[in-house]
């Protein structure tokens, strides 16, 4: 009985040590799976966490192609578009439907092309770009292809780049579109994994050429109307691009908040040629010789110039950067374009006439303009019409010379809402009665294109004459906020009333402050559509000043907001030099001249103004990117215009 007790009590003991032993052996098996997947758990947590910071490099890289990057394709594009073709990028019959596809090819993806330029400037901003910039322990390399190698690094094994191409679009005038393939590979590194986004797409772009309207200053000749030299001083502040074909004088610490560029064209250097794209005949310059002038030696001209050039303490402000190499650009010699274009859906005001009083203004259903108070705001609303009413001074009989012998004086007056409805007004009795205008070959004007045309002088131009004649902040809204609308003269114009937008993009003019440096314009309204251009081929455009009769002249402080542009004369005061001084120009929108007008004088010991105004000038920035006067003159120059970038799927690679 002992025996057996005793081989069962040894019997149970090993049962037991089996058993813990076993135990034992699946608690550190469910140990060690639970020690893996914990592992596992953060190695699927490091892969996330990389292939999201690649997603975000690869969101990068898209937003710098369509910010930085076409910063660079638009000085690009401004040099190697074809400015005597039909075609901005390659060749072929300005009748076809579309360039000739090998010579785009060339001309985008080819041998020192487009595309080769921008894969410099792509690798510029790329190339050394902080790869831990997402974050301590992480890495995030970002290249962009638009040829076969980037710093220094080939496309991804079975990937190929295709050919430049042409997307859509009509030769010149209209724009047209392009496109140039690329391919992004953002590399992301983590805590030793590393995933990466490759991402195949077209980088498409809009070609088109600008307008002048996009200048807040272009000037010629910048000189004065008698060849006097013109500087720009401390009191100077243009927070647009300013450009001239001569050359700029400095004096002290002018402040430019955008671009400035200088053709550094002498006169003696410029002839006449026709340009085979337009087949008009234009100026261009035979040989330049870059550089600016500086007040310490006021006829020396400065050469080399770097990016802030300092001569004593003449040190011009270019916080917008500058270029003392700009190419020259021809202002256009004639008005025919504007011309046709009121023929065909404007108002033309016709043959043999002057046109003695031009008034616009935004009004209600009544035809009343708003009424403004003194703190500037407007009641009488709501605004559903854009007025136009005109003098017009026509001649009703011609001598045996074909002199006018005889003039009749006659009011016309036209509207448009918003659908564009170009309406004519007939008065009897004085009540306005409307119907449909009609154009040259009897048509009716259903979309107005806005071009309003005098083939002679405009004697008085501008909107609603102010309720306290002293207080700029009382004159009403000329142009409807709908209303997009340029005035061309074949003569000179004068303006003799404020000129103001119903819906203004900025709210306030750059400011110098105590300490020299500029508050820049507050200009948040950029969505607003409202626009006024004013062009003269031949003549002036002048702000009325000194006149025996008040309405001959423009009000204390005007407000014009709108384009001025003169090709062969020059926008400036009437009379600077006598009279009253007569406030500010307080200009919201840009100057376009032959020559650099003046507006008034000053006393060199107190600064005051002694006769005409001084400038207050503000850029609407809405001319560089969105909005330009209806027919305004174009530049001979291409310009992005937009671009969008497109992909056509991306794969993600572990390694």
């Amino acid at each position: 009985m002992h025996l057996r007790s005793t081989r069962q009590g040894g019997l149970a003991l090993i049962i037991t040590l089996l058993t813990m032993v076993v135990v034992a052996g699946i608690g550190t098996l469910l140990f060690t799976r639970t020690i893996n997947e914990v592992r596992h758990s953060g190695d699927d947590t490091a892969i996330v966490q990389t292939l999201l910071l690649a997603r975000g490099g690869a969101n990068l890289g898209g937003a710098l192609l369509t910010s930085d990057i076409r910063d660079e394709l638009n000085e690009i594009v401004k040099v190697r578009s074809s400015t005597t073709t039909c075609w901005s990028f390659g060749s072929g019959s300005c009748t076809a439907q579309t360039p000739d596809a090998s010579s785009v090819v060339s001309d985008l993806t080819g041998a020192n092309s487009v595309a080769s330029q921008l894969q410099t400037k792509i690798d510029e901003a790329l190339c050394s770009a902080d790869p831990t910039s997402f974050g301590a322990g992480s890495e995030v390399r970002i290249r962009v292809f638009v040829t076969n190698n980037t710093c220094g690094e080939v496309l991804p094994a079975g990937i190929t780049l295709p050919s430049g191409r042409f997307v859509t679009g009509k030769p010149r005038p209209e724009n047209q579109d392009y496109a140039i393939p690329f391919v992004m590979v953002s590399e992301a590194t983590l805590a030793g994994f590393k995933r990466n986004v490759v991402m195949q797409g077209e980088y498409r772009f809009t070609v088109g050429r600008v307008t002048f309207a996009q200048y807040a200053l272009f000037t010629n000749i910048h000189k004065g109307e008698s060849n006097d030299a013109v500087w720009f001083t401390d009191n100077t502040l243009f927070d647009g691009p300013v450009h001239t074909n001569e050359y700029f004088r400095f004096f002290n610490e002018p402040w430019f908040g955008h671009k400035v560029t200088s053709a550094g064209c002498p006169t003696n250097q410029r002839g006449t040629r026709v340009n085979p794209s337009t087949g008009v005949q234009e100026e261009y310059c035979r040989s330049a010789t870059y550089g600016a002038y500086f007040y310490d030696r006021q006829d020396t001209l400065r050469r080399n110039l770097g990016p802030n050039p300092q001569y004593g303490s003449h040190k011009p402000i270019l916080s917008g950067g500058v270029d003392w190499q700009a190419e020259y650009v021809p202002l256009p010699t004639n008005s025919f374009v504007q011309a046709n274009e009121a023929n065909a859906a404007g108002i033309h005001f016709g043959d043999d006439s002057n046109v003695t009083s031009l008034n616009l203004w935004a009004a209600n259903s009544s035809g009343n303009p708003l009424s403004c108070n003194t703190s500037g705001a407007c009641s009488g609303g709501p605004v559903v019409y854009q007025y136009v009413e005109a003098e017009v001074e026509r001649c009703t009989s011609y001598n045996w010379r074909g002199d006018c012998n005889g003039w009749a004086t006659t009011t016309v007056r036209y509207r448009f809402a918003e659908d564009g409805v170009l309406q004519a007004g007939t008065r009897s009795g004085g009540v306005w009665s409307w119907a449909t205008a009609l154009n040259k070959t009897g048509q009716p004007i259903t979309n107005f294109n806005g071009v309003i045309y005098a083939d002679g002088d405009v004697a008085r131009f501008g909107g609603p004459a102010r309720s306290t004649a002293s207080n700029p902040k009382t004159s009403a809204p000329a142009i409807a906020s709908f209303a997009q609308i340029t005035v061309v003269a074949d003569g000179s114009l004068t303006i003799t009333r404020d000129l103001k937008y119903q819906d203004p993009p900025c709210a306030s003019a750059p400011v110098r402050n105590s300490d020299n440096s500029v508050t820049p314009a507050q200009c948040e309204n950029l969505d607003a559509i409202n626009v006024l251009g004013v062009y003269t081929q031949k003549g002036n455009i002048e702000i009325g000043n000194n006149n025996s009769r008040s309405a001959d002249n423009a009000p204390v402080d005007v407000n014009i907001q709108g384009v001025l542009m003169s090709s062969e004369g020059v926008v400036a005061v009437e009379d600077y030099n006598r009279g009253d001084a007569r406030g500010a120009v307080n200009l919201m929108g840009g100057i376009i001249e032959n020559k650099y007008g003046a507006f008034g004088t000053f006393n060199s010991n107190s600064g005051r103004m002694s006769t005409g105004y001084s400038r207050n000038f503000t850029y609407d920035p809405r001319m560089y990117a969105s909005v330009s006067p209806p027919y305004f003159p174009t530049i001979g120059l291409d310009k992005v215009k937009g671009v969008m970038v497109y992909s056509f799927g991306q794969r993600e690679q572990v390694y």
